[in-house]
């Protein structure tokens, strides 16, 4: 069945000597694996080893076979063609580490049109804006509710994040609670979008700790999440 679909790429690794294999998150086929043969040799084909980098957005046709091996792409372009997020450190030390966490979290071949959209967008104002220090934090936050264990919004009149429940109330520092100070800034970041990302004043070290506390709550919620590695590379990036 041939099947036309716009794609986010996710990772790819060589295979062989002159071979790669793409991992992407496409809008009708969710996550799905794909053999590029000869693409690292080959300087004629339509295919480019360029287009199989973190975040970069294509579309692509597949005869999707849906028998549980690795697909082949049959026709490839670029859908959405980026500025910066290749050549500024900052963006894409970003891009890599989305591409560690999605490749964690979007395992299932279930396609999912909202956070497909979502991401698409994301992705396209981390290539536009001049603010990335944010983005990362926002982006984290905004996925929970998406993917249905975002914080209870209902409950911002009380004062400290409960990370077990992902609900605010009045415990203090109870078990799992975060301190006011994390709780103020979390909401700050639950209540913003992403042209007001820059208006969010936070110290440099408080946004490495918060980070870290996003990435734990998705390792509360999602047991078989795991820290990505990238994760201390995007801190000392932001830290600097």
């Amino acid at each position: 069945m041939l099947i036309s679909t716009p794609a986010i790429v996710l990772s790819s690794i060589k295979y062989g000597e002159s071979d790669l294999i793409a991992r992407l998150y496409t809008r009708e086929l969710g996550s799905q694996s794909y053999m590029l043969k000869g693409i690292r040799k080959s300087r004629k084909g339509k295919l480019r080893v360029s287009y199989f980098q973190p975040l970069t957005q294509l579309h692509i046709e597949t005869q999707h076979k849906d028998k549980g091996n690795l697909e082949y792409i049959k026709e490839c372009r670029i859908a959405v063609h980026y500025e910066n997020i290749s050549t500024a450190i900052a963006k894409s030390s970003v891009a890599l580490f989305f591409g560690e966490i999605l490749s964690q979290l979007l395992t299932e071949q279930q396609p999912d049109e909202q956070l497909f959209d979502y991401l698409s967008n994301a992705f396209e104002f981390l290539d536009q804006t001049d603010h990335v220090s944010n983005f990362t934090i926002k982006v984290l936050l905004d996925m929970t509710d998406i993917m249905g264990f975002g914080i209870d919004r209902s409950t911002l009149q009380f004062e400290y994040l409960n990370m077990l429940n992902g609900t605010f109330d009045n415990n203090g520092m109870q078990p799992h609670h975060l301190t006011d100070v994390e709780s103020s800034l979390i909401k700050q970041f639950l209540g913003t979008d992403f042209e007001r990302l820059e208006e969010i004043k936070i110290h440099r070290k408080q946004r490495s700790e918060l980070l870290n506390l996003v990435v734990e709550y998705f390792q509360i919620h999602l047991e078989v999440f795991k820290k990505p590695a990238s994760l201390t590379i995007l801190k000392q990036l932001f830290d600097s």
